[in-house]
């Protein structure tokens, strides 16, 4: 049986993670965003090619806000998806090896980051029980 006080720093690790995954999902998006856009500007002919990858742009800033900043663990399972997804066909598209780094600590964050969602309900439901009782 874990103490109060035990409880509520596992929920502030929780919440840490929580915010250090929605900042790195936002944060990922805007360089990723801005390496897709700054060419296009450049040559608009190549707009229209760059333009689907706009879209895997987009996604992964809303559910990372929406993680930083409500704790949904629907938005971390989302954020999940779309990372495993980015990192296959990326991995398709130029190699496994490719950026391995950064997929590694980008991923280590996601992976944190959705566990804390996970137990941020969780401990927050037994913080509860424990005040009540």
């Amino acid at each position: 049986m874990s103490t109060l006080r035990e409880l509520r720093q596992k929920r502030e690790r929780a919440e840490d993670w929580i915010g250090y995954a929605g900042w790195t999902a936002i944060g990922t998006a805007v360089l990723s965003g801005t390496i897709i856009i700054a060419p296009a500007l450049n040559h608009p002919a190549e707009s229209p090619a760059r333009l689907p990858l706009l879209t895997t742009v987009l996604g992964p800033p809303l559910v990372g806000y929406k993680l930083a900043r409500e704790r949904s663990q629907w938005a971390a399972w989302g954020l999940m998806a779309m990372s495993i997804a980015s990192f296959v066909l990326d991995a398709m598209a130029r190699g496994v090896l490719s950026g391995i780094v950064w997929k590694v600590i980008i991923g280590y964050v996601y992976v944190r980051g959705f566990l804390g969602a996970l137990d941020y309900h969780e401990v927050g439901k037994e913080i509860s029980s424990t005040n009540v009782g």
